[in-house]
């Protein structure tokens, strides 16, 4: 069903409009001038008005109690992403058992593959580019993660168009660094008409390093 919303509210926000590493200077952790419309319990994530050249577009809830949720943006360029965060679920174990330094990559390389298979069957024409580590820098904070591009067509407007689509997943752990009890996966879902990369992906740099991450 998430997936199936995900399609449909992507949609409409268009019509409406190694280990890699991003990083940026900002201030106040948001786009200056920029308001907080929406706050994620759970997470603590706080959402603003404006990021950069991204404007937020509505908050969609996936379960009665708002821990799954996905926050979308839209920049003029067009590029549409969409936050997802979403607990990790507790009944399942890893086999074979991974080190304990190495649980929390294990986590993320499973939803990745999940997440990855998601795109696949959502999008038949879809077609894996590139997968690799990769890490959001905040300050002195890093956030590890996956990402993952992909080709397809997708409509920006009336017409399908040649583009690229991101996928980013990360795991918020509980302990020293987050305020939460619980793991939660954060997942960032990113489009754009392949012809504008360069620029979309100034955009998008822009965008990871300015959505602020919830630490202590």
């Amino acid at each position: 069903m998430r997936t199936l919303i995900h399609a449909v509210v992507l949609l409409f926000c268009v019509c409406l409009c190694g280990c890699e590493t991003t990083g940026a200077q900002r201030e106040n952790g948001i786009s200056a001038n920029s308001k907080i419309v929406y706050v994620h319990s759970y997470s603590k994530f706080s959402f603003p008005k404006q990021i950069e050249q991204f404007r937020f577009d509505h908050q969609v809830n996936y379960d009665s109690e708002g821990k799954d949720i996905s926050v979308g943006y839209n920049s003029s360029t067009p590029i549409a992403a969409t936050v997802y965060i979403y607990p990790a679920a507790k009944n399942f174990s890893l086999l074979p058992a991974p080190p304990l330094n190495q649980v929390t990559e294990s986590l993320i390389a499973r939803e990745f593959e999940l997440r990855k298979s998601e795109i696949s069957k959502s999008h038949p024409d879809a077609r894996l580019i590139s997968e690799h580590s990769f890490g959001i820098v905040q300050d002195d904070n890093h956030f590890n993660g996956k990402k993952a591009t992909f080709s397809m067509q997708y409509k920006f407007g009336s017409f399908p168009t040649d583009s690229q689509s991101e996928l980013y997943i990360f795991l918020i752990e509980p302990g020293t660094m987050f305020l939460t009890n619980d793991r939660q996966y954060v997942e960032y879902r990113i489009t754009y008409p392949a012809a504008l990369k360069d620029q979309s992906q100034r955009e998008i740099n822009s965008f990871l390093s300015e959505l602020t991450w919830p630490v202590k």
